[in-house]
């Protein structure tokens, strides 16, 4: 197979030639961006100006038809074929209408595959015999969908039914599971995938390609889900977690070269396309060919990614024909920004090249009239590509939403008849229908599932959106956008939260992976047992609560806001209450962040303080309404740090309005071990036998003087107590004493934070968590 691959005639040189000119001349970012032919966009789109309101007001609209998905396409599910109808019609639909049932399938299953929550998983389930008519069994519409007629040459539909049952199956348990059961499901797959890699593009043909760039961008996917699959597990027979007895041949070395020649054809479509428009070619230059040769050029290109090539000749390293491309940022702009400067000004596009090039009329399927629904080309690049590719564009999402709360379409169809009356009850089916069919076409299925899909995706893109400009205008941390890494919250120096003597005494870092860490590894929406989004963080100074939820933060993959009274005191002293309102408003738009609000008591005074002004009253009020509705949203985990506690109002102390209160204490005595054992490592003793001894002496001490004066210390306080003994102990190259750790200690506790009065309120809050 190699062979076709390789840059052997005039005519693929031509085509490569043309396509490195093409690219070289259009990703000089000057140019494109002076280019007003190329990057020109209706007046209207420039005009809006999408700031944090804006975007929220689209967040809310999308919102809405969020919240009724899971009617719209439960409304077209046959539960007697396990499938979704095209068009519902009371006992018509004798199988199973395969493309209806891929689209809705995917997007029903949208928070199993991309690990989030949504109103669908209501109304279905996994449970292949659970008996309830109010649900969709999943594992029974994939078995019906495996077991479904297809044809061969029908190259829509045989890479869909593919991607969309691997793509649901992520573990690939249930296709192995039938695969091993039933030997025609078997056959069957094999099949499937042997015409997709002959549906492969060919890098000869360049722009002649035999099948459209729809239909390339089909396999693309199925392939680079199976490659996906295969580059993040060890497998030692089969590939993209198949069985070997569904694959073709060689399986492996064919989904590589099918990506690299995806990758480059799709690339120099790309280019050419954006070459046309730049020379006014209407005739040649095609909005549709840009969008899906994009989407191609992206999904082979991140398949790939991580590979330099293949080797076609043993110890000669990767042939310079097997290169793998890297993304090229540049172009990827320049494309998305010619497909919205096409959008019409309904929000549609123009239909653009048609799904079939050379299939026969038998294998053609009424799908739009055989073009490319344009809402599903929007939403497969709002679900491929950054959100930040889409900030210039949010007028353009704007106009296509439009088109979509105007277009939704409702029907009536034949449920059951009344043998007494005569009368024939329907069943209301609302959704959408593709522009390309009659106009007076009722709502079909697979439009539905697309339109569901686009929004879906819109909306995530633009809730991304406002968390980037929430987290900057708070000056937060994107963890979200390092490798979650765990070394703060290693390094971070445990608290005892409580008596150390008491068996049943846990620890801060021990709650909070019990209630914060492991509950919300999966879902911030959908936490397991026992998941606490908010606490109270109290105790003296220098405790770390800062740091505590800092190295949360990034233990989890989570961004990280602290809000202190400076954020709410920006507007000046008499316009703090509107300040609280555009602070939380703010917050409420961030989704997987830990929030910190440090030192804020000022702004939840008790009410019943004597002497309380009405404006303090009333700020306390306003900041409780806020709290409340942070906590409804369920988006973010979020804490309260003080260092006085008793000057809360009650409403915010009392149990149920926060889920913990935990008092953050010095370091425990392993801490303080922890603290030693760093100071050694300063001074290089260079004697492991003065260390051990040193260390041991110095837990014996501890022990000893810890109810005493050592477990006061703050966590600065043991760092300069750890420092003066290691400093000790590099002096006299001797190990520590008693007497020399005394004499530290007895000097430093006249200075200690935590001394008099502060101590007695230290013993008497340690009793105070609860969690």
């Amino acid at each position: 197979m190699k062979a076709a691959y390789c840059i052997s005639n005039p005519l693929q040189w031509s085509t490569f030639l043309i396509g490195t000119f093409v690219l070289i001349l259009f990703l000089d970012v000057e140019f494109a961006f002076a280019s007003e032919k190329l990057f020109s966009t209706p007046s209207s789109y420039r005009s809006k100006d999408y700031d944090f309101d804006g975007m929220l007001s689209l967040i809310r609209r999308l919102d809405v038809i969020e919240h009724n998905a899971p009617n719209l396409l439960q409304g077209f599910y046959d539960p007697r074929l396990r499938s979704f109808s095209i068009q519902p019609e009371t006992g018509s639909q004798q199988r199973v209408c395969v493309t209806s049932t891929c689209y809705a399938l995917m997007q029903l299953t949208i928070s199993r595959t991309y690990g989030v929550s949504t109103g669908y998983d209501d109304i279905i389930t996994y449970d292949s015999s659970e008996e309830d008519d109010s649900k969709i069994p999943i594992l029974n519409v994939m078995h019906a969908l495996l077991q479904s007629p297809f044809r061969e040459g029908d190259l829509f539909q045989v890479p869909l039914l593919a991607y969309s049952v691997l793509l649901v199956d992520k573990d690939r348990s249930i296709i192995q599971s039938v695969a091993k059961t039933d030997s025609f499901v078997a056959s069957k797959v094999k099949m499937i995938l042997a015409a997709v890699l002959e549906a492969a593009p060919d890098r000869k043909l360049g722009s002649n390609q035999i099948h459209s760039d729809y239909v390339i961008y089909q396999v693309c996917k199925l392939i680079a889900v199976l490659q996906d699959y295969a580059s993040k597990n060890d497998e030692e027979e089969g590939f993209g977690g198949l069985p070997p007895g569904v694959l073709p041949d060689d399986m492996a070395s064919h989904a590589f070269w099918v990506l690299l020649s995806a990758a480059e054809v799709s690339c120099n479509e790309v280019c050419r396309q954006l070459a046309y428009r730049a020379a006014d070619d209407s005739s040649s230059f095609d909005v549709m060919r840009l969008a899906y040769s994009l989407l191609t050029y992206v999904r082979s290109t991140s398949s790939l990614s991580g590979m330099a090539g293949k080797e076609t000749v043993k110890g000669q390293g990767p042939s310079l024909e097997t290169k793998v491309p890297s993304l090229n940022q540049k172009l990827v702009t320049a494309a998305l920004a010619v497909f919205f400067a096409e959008q019409n000004k309904d929000g549609m596009w123009d239909k653009g090249q048609p799904i079939y090039k050379s299939l026969s009329k038998e294998n053609r399927r009424d799908m739009g009239n055989a073009f490319i629904f344009p809402v599903n080309v929007l939403g497969s690049l709002l679900c491929m590509l950054p959100a930040e590719a889409f900030r210039p564009h949010l007028a353009a999402l704007d106009l296509t939403l439009q088109w979509i709360e105007a277009h939704q379409r409702s029907e009536t169809i034949p449920d059951y008849c009344d043998d007494k009356t005569g009368i024939v009850y329907g069943k209301l089916i609302r959704g959408w229908s593709s522009p390309h069919l009659n106009p007076n076409s009722g709502p079909r299925a697979w439009p539905t599932a697309q339109v569901l899909k686009c929004t879906y995706w819109m909306r995530e893109t633009i809730r991304e959106l406002l968390h980037h400009d929430v987290l900057d205008e708070f000056h937060g941390t994107a963890f979200s956008k390092q490798n979650c890494t765990s070394d703060m919250w290693d390094n971070l120096l445990d608290t005892d939260l409580g008596s150390p003597n008491d068996e049943e005494c846990r620890t801060i870092k021990d709650v909070l992976h019990q209630r914060v860490i492991k509950p919300f590894a999966s879902s911030i929406e959908n936490p397991s047992y026992g998941a606490a989004y908010s606490a109270i963080l109290f105790g003296p100074p220098g405790g770390a609560k800062t740091s505590i939820t800092e190295a949360l933060a990034q233990r989890m993959g989570y961004d990280y806001v602290r809000i202190d009274t400076a954020d709410f005191l920006a507007d000046g002293l008499t316009n703090v209450a509107a300040r609280i309102r555009y602070v939380f408003t703010r917050l409420m738009a961030l989704k997987k962040c830990v929030i910190l609000f440090d030192e804020i008591e000022e702004f939840a005074l008790d009410r019943k303080r004597p002497g309380l002004t009405m404006e303090s009253r009333m700020l306390t009020t306003a900041m409780l309404t806020a709290i409340n509705d942070l906590r409804r949203t369920q988006q973010s985990i979020f804490f309260i740090a003080t260092n006085r506690l008793h000057a809360f109002d009650s409403a915010i102390t009392r149990p149920g309005r926060f889920d913990m209160t935990l008092f953050i204490g010095t370091p425990n005595l392993e801490s303080r071990i922890t603290q030693l054992k760093q100071q050694l490592v300063r001074v290089r003793v260079g004697d492991e036998q003065i260390e051990e001894e040193s260390i041991r002496t110095y837990r014996q001490f501890l022990e000893s003087v810890w109810s005493e004066t050592a477990m006061f210390m703050n966590y600065l306080e043991g760092v300069q107590f750890a420092s003066a003994c290691a400093d000790k102990v590099a002096a006299t190259k001797k190990a520590l004493t008693i007497d020399q750790m005394s004499a530290i200690l007895k000097k430093q506790a006249a200075v200690m934070t935590v001394r008099g009065p502060a101590r007695e309120e230290y013993i008497s809050s340690m009793a105070m968590s609860r969690f």
